[in-house]
């Protein structure tokens, strides 16, 4: 991935330097990505993000941030002399913020030790409670997000299998963990919002058809209690549409409490057909 490193940061020339690329701290436009500051001295390394890479960057350069976490208080220490800037400048992407994923990517790697807090765009760092989405071996990192309402609203799970499956430790769809833990050995796959929900959705198609047979989609075997005549439909579906194209009143749960019976429905005996 293409980088912008800047040396020398306590040089004028380099402040203009970082304009020309990144833009003018208050442009109406404004370039985002990630930022990583690596103290030449030590090896240090933090890395940030935002939407407004030009006037974040600022606050660092002129001294203007607040004086927390570990990075400020070094730079105040050392000096700029002693810092690299690196940037890495992302598109615009409507359905989600790239800057984010890719920060809390790098977050992943211990080397970043002046980071403070290991969940990216959590500024309190302790109320926030951050969900992932992992596979069975929880190898691979395919998301993460602050809020619940994003794996319902942006993912299209329901909420009721999302809530199952995290607290129950079981696998959405055979495949998929979700939990509250960041694990430090899990590879992050570095994909778009929308290429995850496609993927979703693939593996939604594939588990439905291949989940064991159940009373909604057993073959109905239908007796006519005159003729005796037998008509075999694929499923309960099937058998609900056999019975309202005749112009019946037809309920589904009716013909389930009467499978098995021998207990008529609208002139029909139904059965489980065992092939």
């Amino acid at each position: 991935m293409p980088r912008i490193v800047f040396n020398d940061l306590h040089k004028k020339g380099t402040r203009t330097l970082i304009e020309d690329k990144l833009g003018l701290p208050h442009s109406k436009t404004q370039l985002r990505g990630v930022y990583i500051f690596t103290c030449l001295d030590t090896g240090q390394k933090y890395v940030g993000s935002s939407s407004q890479l030009a006037l974040r960057l600022r606050g660092y350069l002129n001294k203007t941030h607040k004086d927390i976490g570990q990075l400020i208080p070094l730079i105040d220490k050392k000096g700029l002399v002693c810092f690299r800037l690196e940037v890495i400048c992302l598109p615009y992407y409507p359905e989600f913020r790239p800057e984010i994923v890719l920060e809390q990517y790098f977050l992943l790697d211990p080397t970043f030790n002046l980071n403070t807090i290991k969940v990216a765009n959590n500024p309190s760092g302790s109320t926030s409670k951050p969900l992932y989405m992992y596979n069975r071996d929880k190898s691979r990192l395919y998301y993460f997000t602050l809020q619940q309402k994003d794996f319902i609203s942006k993912l299209n799970i329901s909420h009721f299998s999302f809530t199952k499956h995290l607290t129950n430790g079981t696998y959405y769809l055979g495949k998929y963990l979700f939990l509250r833990e960041l694990v430090d050995t899990a590879k992050v796959t570095v994909m778009t919002l929308s290429e995850i929900a496609i993927m979703l959705q693939q593996d939604r198609v594939k588990f439905n058809r291949s989940k064991p047979v159940n009373s909604l989609s057993k073959s109905i075997l239908l007796i006519n209690i005159e003729s005796r005549e037998e008509i075999v439909l694929e499923s309960l579906g099937k058998c609900v549409k056999f019975f309202s194209s005749k112009g019946f009143p037809v309920s589904q749960k009716t013909i389930v409490k009467r499978l098995d019976t021998n207990i008529s429905y609208h002139g029909y005996i139904c059965k489980t057909f065992v092939k």
